[in-house]
């Protein structure tokens, strides 16, 4: 789809979102008035065609609808994960350890650590293991959200075996710029890691939060003196996620109520086996989709013959990760409309196009940062942004004397900056439904400190563009 840069106006749309989002906590509606606002503008009184054109491209992206896909198997594989009492066993095992709050919050921001290869497996394995956990103690699902979002991507980027690193480094190696920091795409990965500023922020940040340095505030403080006053865990807005785990019967499921009364003994093999299929295929095929489903045909294999399922209840719980997924699948859909709309009426353009006369040596480095940061903040395009605007940024960096490691570094770091605080990117879509927690929820609260980082990571790009130009 082609866009125009209509100026000033190109603003009100994404401001738009965040107005709606924060007045009414409904994430779809929110989305969807925004990206109606974009075509408005764009097509004046015609808008009403194009923009169902737009939905149903959406609907039909095979793209977004790979995140789809992975997302429902994801919910049928924690659906059963719950259902075989497996998470329980591991919770059972680690409660002979963990006799803290703080002691879960470390071992929550340790599993985010020790799980680099991908960050969906990060957050899917991670809120399993501790949420049982992090209940007993009375944690806020806030507090547990912002952990397992905040060790997922960044610690992607910080330790370089995942997707994230095979699509950064591939797109950098492609600029002639580049070559002089490495002759090969993993070696200037490698070779700019240092200038992660935002990432390694995030990750030690988050340890001082878990530590007491740094003070609760914001929504986190709120979220905590409302589990003190009134025992409830996540915000009223978020019941809908925390409806419970009965298994009803579905329609299409296959009932067979001749082991539902049965008590499922917890095994702590029941966890372990299908995660270790999950994170081995997934290593040995170079892709989660086929992780995730051998998983759930592993769950089938051991947990139908060993009775601990029946088909019956293992096709409900099928059905009912699909049930808890379906509004992630919704708002996936709904954004890449949005973003369509954020394009056409060309935000990104017009973002680059007032920052270009403050582009020098000294301040580009940091201009490449708050640019993308904000595009990919606006739009939750966290992959294409970056792509997009490299080759656009890296001469800029050729040509004025600004540090090409560093520039690299900062453009990196706004894409995961994105990825941690859109309200709608999947990262934070995929934590706030590992937690429960309705993702408008959880982004508001996480806010303060998602800003503290962003602006430590501001100044140094600042500091350190004028020391390397």
């Amino acid at each position: 789809m082609e866009g125009t840069n209509l100026g000033i106006i190109t603003l009100i749309p994404a401001l738009g979102f965040f107005v709606f989002a924060l007045v009414t906590k409904k994430c779809i509606l929110s989305i969807m008035l925004s990206g109606m606002l974009g075509y408005i503008f764009y097509y004046k009184a015609g808008f009403f065609m194009p923009m169902m054109n737009a939905l149903q491209e959406a609907a039909c992206d095979g793209d977004n609808n790979y995140i789809v896909i992975i997302c429902l198997l994801f919910g049928c594989f924690v659906q059963l994960l719950r259902q075989s009492k497996g998470a329980v066993a591991v919770g059972d095992l680690a409660r002979r350890y963990v006799k803290s709050e703080k002691q879960v919050l470390l071992l929550t921001w340790i599993c985010g650590i020790i799980i680099f290869v991908d960050d969906y497996l990060s957050i899917l394995v991670t809120a399993n293991c501790v949420m049982p956990l992090a209940d007993e103690q009375k944690t806020p699902r806030e507090m547990l959200c912002y952990i397992i979002n905040t060790t997922s991507a960044p610690v992607c980027l910080i330790i370089p075996i995942s997707a994230w690193v095979v699509f950064f480094s591939g797109v950098f190696e492609q600029q002639p710029e580049a070559a002089e920091v490495g002759g090969s795409a993993m070696s200037i990965y490698y070779h700019i890691m240092p200038y992660f500023f935002y990432p390694f922020l995030c990750v030690l940040f988050v340890l001082l939060v878990i530590l007491g340095i740094v003070p609760k505030m914001g929504g986190i403080k709120k979220a905590y003196a409302r589990v003190a006053e009134t025992g409830q865990l996540w915000p009223a807005t978020s019941n809908m996620q925390n409806q419970g785990d009965e298994l009803g019967e579905v329609m299409g499921a296959i009932t067979d109520n001749s082991q539902d009364d049965k008590e499922v003994k917890p095994h702590l093999w029941a966890f372990i086996v299908p995660m270790a299929v999950v994170i081995i295929v997934t290593l040995w095929l170079d892709d989660i989709l086929y992780g995730v489903s051998i998983g759930i045909f592993a769950c089938f294999i051991l947990f139908v013959p060993t009775k601990i399922m029946s088909l019956g209840k293992f096709c409900d719980a099928c059905y009912k990760g699909l049930e808890d997924m379906l509004f992630i699948a919704v708002v996936l859909v709904t954004s890449l409309f949005y973003r369509e709309a954020i394009n056409l009426i060309g935000l990104s353009d017009y973002l680059i196009e007032v920052a270009g006369p403050y582009m020098s040596a000294s301040w580009l480095p940091a201009i490449s940062f708050v640019i993308i940061g904000l595009v990919c903040f606006a739009t939750a395009n966290i992959w294409s942004v970056p792509a997009v605007c490299t080759p656009i940024i890296l001469p800029l960096a050729a040509s004025c004397g600004a540090s090409i490691p560093l520039t690299l570094g900062a453009i990196i770091s706004a894409a995961c900056f994105g990825a941690q605080a859109c309200f709608y990117s999947d990262v934070t879509l995929l934590s706030a439904s590992a937690c429960r927690i309705n993702n408008v929820d959880y982004a508001v609260a996480q806010l303060p400190y998602i800003g503290i980082v962003t602006a430590i990571s501001l100044i140094g790009y600042i500091i350190a563009g004028f020391a390397m130009a």
